[in-house]
């Protein structure tokens, strides 16, 4: 049988926190906002306000003259595309093609959202795409990582679930009896809350473990 990945998107594969701060920088220059502004736009952007008290605030702030669902709808429209592969992407998922792998995408969001991130060749390198909510129901919803695989023609039980988030793919997979990869990021796994079974800092060392066929028990640390 042959071994089957599904992998998440957004800072799994592509590093969509980096873009939305590109796109923050774009708007200081084109807008000749001064040093200062970015350091305002990034506190909005992480901040747990809702979209319409942050991009009001920022409206407000620099005196823009659109509303702030025109500049949410800018934000989004040009995230996705300054978005790129993280390092060993490409790469890795063309390893894993070529010693048989079947691979599957799974994001949440919609096709609209998520294709444009999806350039220089990183689409054509999968089997199946599924943009989760269009589909049935968004991860970590047992449902769409079954509909995941029976497009694939794969089984999940052993399968490997790779991702960034620890609510939606950790907990996500290993409820439908795949294998966990967490992608940290240099983060440590919570006390409590959901278990990977390997942890490795970066995309690079994800795909390192998954051509070795390493971390098949217990709760491993990558290299």
């Amino acid at each position: 049988m042959r071994p089957f990945a599904v992998f998440d998107l957004d800072d799994t594969l592509v590093d969509s926190t980096a873009a939305a701060d590109r796109w923050l920088v774009q708007l200081v220059d084109s807008r000749g906002l001064g040093p200062d502004a970015l350091e305002f736009l990034r506190a909005e952007a992480a901040s747990p306000a809702t979209p319409q008290v942050s991009f009001t605030n920022i409206i407000t702030k620099f005196g823009f003259t659109e509303s702030w669902r025109d500049l949410r709808d800018a934000f989004a429209e040009g995230v996705p595309r300054l978005a790129r592969p993280l390092d060993g992407v490409l790469s890795g998922l063309r390893d894993l093609r070529e010693r048989g792998w079947r691979q599957a995408l799974l994001t949440n969001g919609t096709a609209v959202d998520q294709l444009p991130k999806l350039g220089g060749g990183l689409l054509d390198l999968f089997d199946v795409v599924c943009y989760a909510e269009d589909e049935v129901a968004p991860k970590p919803d047992p449902a769409v990582f079954r509909l995941v695989a029976e497009r694939a023609g794969a089984d999940l039980d052993g399968a490997w679930m790779v991702g960034d988030s620890l609510e939606n793919d950790v907990a996500g997979g290993a409820a439908v009896g795949m294998r966990t990869l967490w992608i940290s990021h240099g983060a440590r796994v919570p006390e409590v809350g959901p278990r990977p079974d390997v942890v490795v800092a970066t995309p690079a060392e994800a795909f390192a473990v998954l051509a070795a066929g390493a971390g098949r028990g217990g709760h491993e640390q990558g290299h």
